[in-house]
């Protein structure tokens, strides 16, 4: 008898400033002393007053993990947990960040399409997952341009109202070329820059754009040279070689230019003053030529939208009837 109580283990005080008996540090812990505050040794969680016990160190408690539900905070094994995983006292999930549990499997919600940004959030076909929101995917060479329903992918670069970027509309008689707003040029002419250039009669596109013909020489038939060719002339405007079949200032001879035309532009074809065609919006319903493009389709009442619609006494708003 006097051999075990030798051996056995001695009761703790928890007031004589050591360590001893189940003590898990200096008068606290091991289940007959007070809890141990932070920082202070533990070996379960019960030995500290924030139930934490991390690394053998009382610790500030921590939520539990997400993905792991009806799994307490703390944990003193792995079968605690509901995930299968206890670490330092804690649960944790089964998923590595930045993966999540959703259903049986880890996803990364930040850029999963059937699971974007919370479990089970589905993007549309034609969406991916972007930062955890769900974004329009657009073909290669187009862009999404809109907001909400109306957002939609484009080629910006030959759209008239999106031309080079979202919501940059070209102006009437301009069209859209590889995202540029461009003059449009008549059959006789072609683009140059942002002009239209006649070739055959221009001196500083003769025959094409760029490089203009030599000082004192006149741009015939496309070609620089010192005097003009049949059936271009030398007209009085300018040093250059004119067609009188194509140009508007003069049409069928020198000095004769066609007048203006509203809501189109004057043309002179084959030596006759014409107009082209009518500007967006406008139509020419009378058929009479000195008031070229005389019908405003989105607003009259004679020709709502196209020529001959009538309204019938009442407003024409945007191209249609009451």
């Amino acid at each position: 008898m006097l051999f075990l109580a030798a051996c056995a283990r001695p009761m703790p005080t928890c007031t004589d400033g050591r360590q001893n008996g189940r003590e898990s540090d200096v008068d606290c812990g091991g289940g007959e002393c007070r809890r141990c505050e932070l920082a202070r040794a533990c070996e379960t969680p019960s030995d500290c007053e924030s139930g934490a016990c991390r690394q053998h160190v009382c610790a500030s408690p921590k939520p539990s993990c997400a993905g792991d539900a009806g799994c307490a905070v703390e944990c003193l094994r792995n079968s605690d947990c509901t995930s299968g995983a206890c670490v330092d006292g804690v649960c944790v999930g089964p998923c590595g960040p930045p993966l999540s549990v959703c259903g049986a499997g880890c996803v990364d919600l930040r850029q999963d399409p059937q699971s974007c940004g919370t479990c089970g959030r589905a993007c549309a076909p034609n969406e991916r997952c972007e930062n955890a929101v769900c974004v329009l995917r657009c073909p290669l060479g187009t862009s999404p341009c809109g907001d909400g329903p109306s957002l939609r992918c484009l080629d910006l670069g030959n759209d008239v109202r999106h031309c080079g970027g979202c919501m940059n509309e070209c102006r009437l008689g301009e069209r859209c070329v590889a995202g540029n707003c461009r003059r449009e040029c008549e059959s006789f002419q072609v683009q140059c820059g942002g002009d239209c250039a006649t070739t055959m009669t221009d001196v500083f596109n003769c025959g094409g754009c760029a490089p203009p013909c030599d000082p004192g020489e006149l741009c015939s038939m496309g070609t620089c040279q010192l005097a003009c060719s049949p059936p271009a002339l030398a007209c009085d405007a300018g040093p250059a070689c004119v067609d009188p079949r194509f140009d508007p200032f003069n049409c069928g001879g020198c000095g004769i230019a066609c007048p203006p035309v509203p809501n189109a532009r004057p043309i002179c074809a084959f030596g006759a003053c014409r107009r082209s065609e009518c500007n967006a919006g406008f139509a020419d319903c009378n058929g009479l030529p000195g008031d070229g493009c005389e019908a405003e389709l989105a607003v009259d009442p004679l020709n709502c939208g196209l020529c001959g619609r009538s309204c019938f006494g009442t407003n024409c708003m945007n191209g249609g009837c009451p």
